[in-house]
């Protein structure tokens, strides 16, 4: 049991740090990854328009000249005697192919690389109507006969094509279709595309590593003034404790005295300064209890042993009855026989009292507290069930969330007239937590709370 406790302070007793630390990882990671993925993205597409801007420009270089040369030949023979000499156009280095088809569709002029792509090319060109100096990219598939198309690396090619009207004395003789093979091209960037991906998550990982160790470098300082602090309130919070003590054992001694007991004036002082010096050892003692919360050594308080716990929460009445009887609060408890099973007696009956304070000190005159004790079975484990409910003042939704933050006050003005810090319900958190137990909240204001404590018994 006790190492069960160990292990559950050492992986609570940071949580705090760690949660910044990851939230500062979350953060210097997510800087790095924006900025790695604009790198990418601004890299790759200025590559990519770069490349495709020289083809498209080459492209029209070449359907503009080859444009120019067959209608000047055209202007000066007829058409019958420039296909009879179609060699005077050839393809460049770079050229996949051009054709020359007639308003009809017909084929008039045209070469390719390779003589069998002649019909996929054409099939592929009758499905384009194209515009004014139009560039498209056409893809084509080639039929799955090896030896025939030996010469491409691929059977899918992608090819871009230029189109330009070919006109002679006003008249509209065909157009010409100029094309180059851009497959390698649109491979390498798919490629490019994989490489860029891979090395983002290279980084992404180099990323995270080297955020978590600025993090983790960032909050040294962090962490070390914190202990100094936690230090500093134990240390002075235990030395407080005794002149405290001192002050309390001589107010009581005055109010023993005769001429104090006379004056009237005399008992109201002594008794102001009974109940201040009163708070003040109560906000020692919560403040040495969360000092001693957060220190590492903090399992060493919770001893568990078995015992019945329906005669302390009996006791635990019995002390807070007064108070109750000062407001005319009614105490309702509801319990088995026995409450039997192991824990730190003294510490669950802390939480019992913190809670069952805090339910009188916010009820108004005349409510009603209602403590209730049970035993549950839960995945073949006994569950200590604590419910003190209240017809009190009750809790805004949205303080719900913070009712367990140190000197968190819903009502600051009301919390100090009942004398409240704000630190009664951090204690009985951590209580349920070295427990490894749950407490939730269900309120509804100006109708009352109940706190539910669920813990393995």
């Amino acid at each position: 049991m006790k190492t069960n406790i160990l292990a559950f302070w050492r992986k609570n007793s940071q949580d705090m740090f760690r949660l910044t630390q990851f939230r500062l990882t979350a953060l210097y990671s997510g800087m790095l990854m924006v900025f790695l993925t604009l790198f990418i993205v601004i890299v790759y597409s200025l590559l990519y328009i770069i490349i495709t801007h020289d083809q498209e420009r080459r492209v029209n270089s070449l359907a503009d000249q080859e444009r120019k040369a067959i209608e000047d030949i055209l202007a000066q023979q007829t058409l019958l005697d420039f296909l009879d000499n179609q060699n005077v156009v050839f393809l460049s280095e770079d050229q996949f192919f051009f054709y020359v088809v007639n308003p009809r569709g017909e084929l008039i002029m045209g070469d390719e690389v390779n003589r069998g792509v002649r019909p996929a090319l054409l099939a592929a060109l009758q499905e384009w109507t194209p515009n004014e100096k139009e560039l498209k990219y056409i893809d084509v598939s080639l039929p799955s006969r090896q030896h025939e198309f030996s010469r491409f690396r691929s059977l899918e090619l992608r090819l871009l094509a230029a189109a330009r009207p070919i006109i002679v004395h006003n008249q509209l003789v065909g157009v010409l279709y100029v094309g180059m093979d851009t497959t390698t091209f649109s491979r390498l960037f798919k490629w490019l595309w994989m490489i860029f991906i891979g090395l983002a998550v290279l980084f992404i990982g180099v990323a995270v590593l080297l955020s978590h160790f600025m993090s983790k470098r960032a909050l040294v300082p962090i962490q070390e003034a914190y202990n100094r602090q936690r230090e500093f309130v134990a240390n002075a919070s235990h030395e407080l404790r005794t002149p405290l003590s001192v002050i309390f054992s001589s107010v009581e001694a005055l109010e023993m005295d005769e001429e104090v007991k006379v004056s009237e004036f005399s008992q109201k002082v002594m008794h102001r300064l009974r109940e201040e010096v009163k708070r003040m050892t109560k906000l020692i003692n919560d403040l040495l209890t969360l000092a001693r919360s957060d220190s590492e050594h903090a399992f060493l308080e919770i001893v568990k042993e078995p015992f019945d716990f329906r005669p302390h929460a009996e006791r635990t009445i019995q002390v807070l009855k007064e108070l109750a009887d000062k407001k005319d609060i009614h105490l309702h408890f509801d319990s088995p026989e026995s409450v039997v099973g192991s824990g730190d007696a003294d510490k669950l009956t802390q939480l019992l009292y913190i809670l069952l304070d805090n339910a009188i000190k916010y009820t108004p005159n005349g409510g009603h507290v209602s403590l209730s004790l049970r035993v549950e079975l839960y995945k073949q484990h006994q569950l200590l069930v604590i419910s003190v409910k209240d017809t009190g003042i009750g809790i805004a939704p949205e303080d719900i969330g913070r009712i367990f933050d140190r000197f968190y006050r819903a009502d600051k003005a009301r919390t100090r007239q009942h004398g409240g810090h704000g630190l009664g319900l951090s204690i009985a958190k951590w209580i349920v937590d070295a427990h490894q137990g749950t407490i939730h909240v269900q309120s509804e204001v100006a109708k009352g709370t109940e706190f539910i404590v669920k813990i393995p018994f």
